[in-house]
């Protein structure tokens, strides 16, 4: 794993949303409650820690044997619709 850069931006008093992969697995969106996207960063993924892709079952991984890398992440401010 490689260092990343500071977290994204939030919108005050808005909750977090969750991430999103882009079509084709390309960016990593982080998306505020309100449906803003909040900032972008390329994906990088990491190998499954649990069970490396040998189980579609795999709460972290659902079997496709990498996970997020999110210290890799380096977030930058975009438009994305």
């Amino acid at each position: 794993m490689t260092e990343g850069v500071p977290p994204f931006h939030v919108h005050p008093g808005h909750v977090f949303e969750g991430f999103e992969l882009s079509e084709g697995e390309a960016l990593l969106l982080a998306r505020c409650g309100c449906g803003a996207v909040l900032d972008v960063a390329e994906a990088r993924f990491a190998a499954c820690p649990d069970r490396g892709g040998s189980d579609a079952g795999c709460p972290r991984c659902g079997g496709s044997g990498r996970v997020v890398d999110h210290a890799a992440l380096l977030w930058r401010r975009q438009n994305v619709p």
